[in-house]
């Protein structure tokens, strides 16, 4: 699955945009994308919309934007609900290169 994907760009320094739209997307992946976001500072625009990821997807995504270099995120239709949402908040208060937020 997306671990793979994951793995291979870890150690990659030229993408910049990453589009996992719509394509079933778990909150497994989405902790898997999390990661890749803590160590990959080239990424700067995540489209993870429509996947099923959940609020434990979106805490982990949330949690890693205090150190990544993310200007545009993408997270409509992703099951969020109020607990996801609060975590989101707290991760964006750590981030200061958000530019856009689409929920």
């Amino acid at each position: 699955g997306v671990g793979h994907i994951v793995e291979a760009l870890e150690d990659n320094d030229t993408l910049t945009e990453l589009y996992v739209n719509s394509c079933g997307l778990s909150t497994k992946g989405a902790i898997s994308i999390s990661e890749l976001i803590k160590i990959n500072q080239t990424l700067q625009v995540l489209y993870i919309s429509g996947n099923p990821i959940a609020d434990e997807g979106i805490t982990a995504i949330a949690q890693s934007l205090h150190c990544a270099n993310i200007s545009k995120l993408y997270i409509s239709w992703c099951s969020i609900t109020d607990s996801g949402a609060v975590a989101l908040a707290a991760g964006l208060r750590k981030n200061h290169s958000i530019e856009l937020l689409s929920v």
